[in-house]
């Protein structure tokens, strides 16, 4: 009896504690949840979505988490944020897979899925083309600048080409006259 007393005042204590921890944890899930309803309200997305995602990281198991994750994914996944990221939002989506969902909502979470991938492919082409585009710009250049330089040249050739046809002619000339000097 001795032992068992200290032990129910042990477990009494770690039950209270428990209940303490359960209700702080509930209240700090409303309260980021409040507060991004109310960010997303006052249309300040980004705010919004980091709170939904804090909700969905740090409490997982809150009766919270599937509309923090959903709500989460599609601000990530929304034009008007300003800290729009594709693959932040995949990431929720793809976590979103993992509820319990009805066939439609299914359907559209797989839809922004493949949407959302095609859309980092379509980024990844974009910049494959700006890289080969800046490195053909760059050859372009290059060989601009060689026209430019072989213009040069062929001009200088050009202006002596045109210097000795004058020189030869007047050797010529001179060749002429000393020959009818000589008849």
């Amino acid at each position: 009896m001795k032992i068992l007393s200290p032990l129910i005042v042990v477990a009494a204590f770690i039950a209270g504690c428990a209940g303490s921890f359960e209700s702080r944890t509930a209240d700090l899930v409303s309260y980021h949840m409040r507060l991004a309803d109310s960010l997303e309200q006052e249309m300040a997305f980004q705010g919004a979505a980091e709170h939904y995602a804090l909700v969905a990281t740090e409490f997982p198991h809150s009766s919270a988490y599937a509309v923090a994750i959903r709500k989460a994914a599609l601000l990530y996944a929304s034009e008007f944020n300003p800290a729009r990221n594709d693959s932040i939002a995949l990431h929720w989506f793809t976590a979103c897979l993992g509820l319990p969902l009805k066939k439609a909502d299914r359907e559209n979470v797989q839809t922004f899925i493949t949407l959302l991938q095609r859309l980092r492919a379509l980024h990844d082409e974009v910049a494959r083309r700006a890289a080969s585009t800046d490195s053909l710009i760059s050859i372009v250049r290059r060989q601009a600048g060689t026209v430019a330089t072989e213009t040069r040249r062929i001009q200088d050739l050009e202006a002596e080409l045109l210097q000795i046809q004058n020189e030869l002619k007047r050797m010529k000339e001179i060749d002429l006259r000393l020959s009818k000097s000589r008849k």
